[in-house]
């Protein structure tokens, strides 16, 4: 009686647990992915993305596989650029695995360079005996804007004392320190309004 309990449960225990997955391969596969993305290639995304797939964008875009898989497409000319992953992260639940990471995108306008971060979560199952992507999601890390010149002689008509409505129970204070214009409650807590254009400012 004894040795059938014993082996019920390391039967029982064999199969709660999953068999290790190999990290490394969704690391690699993920980059790859990315890589076609930039070079226009949506045969990868194919490939690992499965049928009842959902995709979210960082924009709260849905799409299904069919959408997502067309909307890869080589970059317009005049444009260039490439994502780099960091800090990849990978989680089994069960029978399915979960994959978290930062992209570094930087990319050429016309000469501009922009550089974007991004995080997303994707959900990996087996189809067919492989794995594939059923689930991802991508939001756009927030950082403050870049700033561009300009001259501090622009600050004095914007200094004063704002409200949202003549009902509102709170003042905003812009004023400047230094070389810089600031805004808030009040100057003991506001922040640096960074100018994205002589008229237009991000706190």
């Amino acid at each position: 009686m004894r040795h059938a309990l014993l082996a019920l449960t390391a039967l029982v225990a064999g199969q709660a647990s999953a068999a290790p997955v190999d990290s490394a391969w969704f690391h690699t596969t993920t980059q790859a992915l990315y890589d076609a993305v930039t070079k226009g290639d949506p045969r990868p995304w194919d490939a690992a993305v499965a049928a009842d797939c959902i995709y979210t964008s960082e924009d709260g875009l849905i799409q299904d596989k069919t959408e997502l898989v067309k909307s890869i497409q080589p970059l317009p000319k005049g444009f260039s650029g490439g994502i780099t992953l960091r800090d990849f992260q990978v989680r089994q639940a069960g029978d399915a695995v979960v994959t978290h990471y930062f992209s570094d995108e930087h990319e050429e306008v016309y000469g501009q360079h922009l550089k974007t971060v991004y995080v997303s979560t994707d959900t990996w199952a087996k189809r067919d005996g492989r794995w594939q992507m059923i689930a991802t999601q991508t939001t756009v890390v927030p950082r403050d804007e870049d700033a561009v010149p300009v001259a501090a002689k622009a600050f004095a008509p914007l200094v004063g004392t704002y409200k949202v409505s003549p009902e509102s129970p709170s003042d905003y204070v812009v004023f400047t320190r230094g070389d810089d214009l600031y805004g808030g409650r009040d100057q003991k807590t506001a922040t640096r309004l960074i100018p994205l254009s002589p008229l237009v400012y991000f706190q």
